[in-house]
């Protein structure tokens, strides 16, 4: 169940980010990166998690092979989090904070929208209408 809610979750970000026209792959059953995603002047190496919780666990290991990949590939390397019922999150992996052995990630930590993520500025049309829906 966890692989298909994460498959999901992967597809789901996939498309949001072909739509603000990123050229993406998804790395299935890698251990190194989940998505990568370019559009020419930005690049991401996502590792994604989907969780019912308002927490989730990244181990060191994984934030390590994120880290490592990103720098060989020359991405920014993300944590991207649906958190569900809720909406997704992303992290840099620099904002992390270590929790015994993993980084614990809450959905009140200070991650970004994807907007906030890609650089993108909505106009004020966009965030009235966003509100009036």
């Amino acid at each position: 169940m966890r692989y298909h809610r994460g498959a999901s979750a992967e597809r789901e970000l996939i498309k949001a980010l072909e739509e603000k026209g990123f050229a993406v792959v998804r790395s299935a059953g890698s251990k190194k990166v989940d998505v990568i995603a370019g559009n020419g002047k930005l690049y991401l190496c996502i590792e994604v998690k989907s969780t019912h919780s308002d927490r989730v666990y990244l181990g060191d290991e994984d934030v390590r092979k994120l880290a490592e990949f990103s720098k060989r590939f020359g991405g920014k390397a993300v944590l991207a989090v649906k958190f569900i019922n809720r909406g997704w999150r992303f992290f840099d992996l620099d904002n992390l904070v270590k929790s015994g052995k993993n980084y614990k990630i809450t959905y009140s930590n200070s991650g970004m929208t994807l907007e906030e993520l890609l650089g993108v500025q909505r106009n004020l049309l966009e965030v009235l209408k966003d509100e009036s829906d």
